[in-house]
């Protein structure tokens, strides 16, 4: 079963929202999902992201696709950096010190660039 990350629409119209789903591919776009790991709303400036981190990325290992738009999103938060940091320590090519150091320090360098007047 080919298992997506991806967006399903809820909201009214001209306000859309979106939550965050894991669902089988084969499923429509708003129909049945098997785990709703997050939400999404574009109406907010900036927009406003809530993620289970540790459930997307469960689901990431186990081999499920992300969308573009949710790939996206994930970057922004940190799980795909997280994912690829954890492979380097599976592979042993980093231990898992390094891998923390640099997703901090990514943390920080993310932090800082963020403009503050929005």
């Amino acid at each position: 079963m080919a298992v997506k990350i991806r967006l399903a629409r809820c909201g009214r119209r001209h306000l859309a929202e979106y939550d965050i789903v894991v669902a089988d591919a084969r499923s429509p776009r708003d129909g049945r999902f098997i785990e709703k790991i997050g939400n999404y709303n574009p109406n907010t400036a900036p927009a406003t992201i809530k993620l289970n981190e540790a459930s997307a990325l469960k689901w990431l290992f186990q081999g499920a696709q992300p969308t573009d738009t949710v790939k996206t999103l994930l970057s922004k938060q940190g799980v795909m950096l997280k994912k690829h940091l954890q492979v380097g320590v599976m592979k042993g090519a980093i231990t898992q010190e390094q891998a923390n150091e640099k997703f901090t320090s990514w943390q920080t360098d993310r932090i800082e660039k963020v403009p503050t007047h929005l």
